[in-house]
């Protein structure tokens, strides 16, 4: 009966993750990963032929998870789909409660990771990455824009921006709070947010 290579090759993927989390990708050896992984490197070229495919094989599941945290969340809203303000509410304080209690800040995103070192990837990498930004930016813009259907602004703002201040918030906020060792610091910049997603919409007249 042939093996199943699976948990070797999901824990070369979340070894080598945490790793280029903390160096960045130029400065994660594959020395490193056999390293922490206890693999040798016939083991490691079995499942990666080289760093390259190891680097799409990461960003594809974490924009797989990513997407996957989103459709969960918007799942978990979707009870207060007639009531899009406090869906958007509600959908903002999950990853409130998702973020509030860490002992240490959140490791970071493989987005910054990637774009920060952009000319060691191809343009099919960087293109996964924007397309999945971009997603983000549709998601929100349309929980803001149903928002529109039943309340007021009380200033005039631009939707299409103000749907990228949440993934602002969190890149942002990984930075900050891993350069002033406050693991707190993403809660409390999401609730700023949410905050002024409950100020800014008033019920029409």
């Amino acid at each position: 009966m042939a093996r199943n290579g699976k948990p070797t090759r999901n824990k070369i993927l979340e070894e080598s993750k945490a790793l280029i989390l903390q160096n960045g990708f130029a400065g994660t050896s594959i020395d490193q990963i056999l390293e922490k992984t206890s693999l040798t490197k016939g083991a490691f070229f079995y499942h990666f032929k080289t760093k390259n495919d190891l680097a799409k094989a990461l960003i594809e599941e974490f924009i797989r998870m990513d997407l996957l945290l989103m459709e969960e969340t918007l799942n978990d809203t979707h009870e207060l789909k007639d009531q899009p303000h406090d869906r958007l509410l509600k959908f903002i304080q999950l990853f409130i409660d998702m973020f509030t209690g860490l002992s240490v800040p959140h490791p970071g995103c493989l987005y910054a990771s990637y774009i920060n070192e952009s000319n060691l990837f191809d343009e099919e990498i960087k293109k996964n990455i924007s397309d999945t930004i971009l997603i983000w930016r549709d998601t929100m813009e349309l929980l803001l824009n149903n928002i529109l259907e039943q309340h007021d602004m009380v200033m005039n703002e631009d939707l299409h921006s103000l749907a990228d201040t949440f993934t602002v918030i969190f890149e942002g906020s990984f930075i900050l709070s891993k350069s002033v060792n406050e693991p707190d610091l993403t809660a409390k910049q999401l609730k700023h947010f949410k905050n002024y997603i409950q100020l800014l919409f008033i019920p029409k007249m």
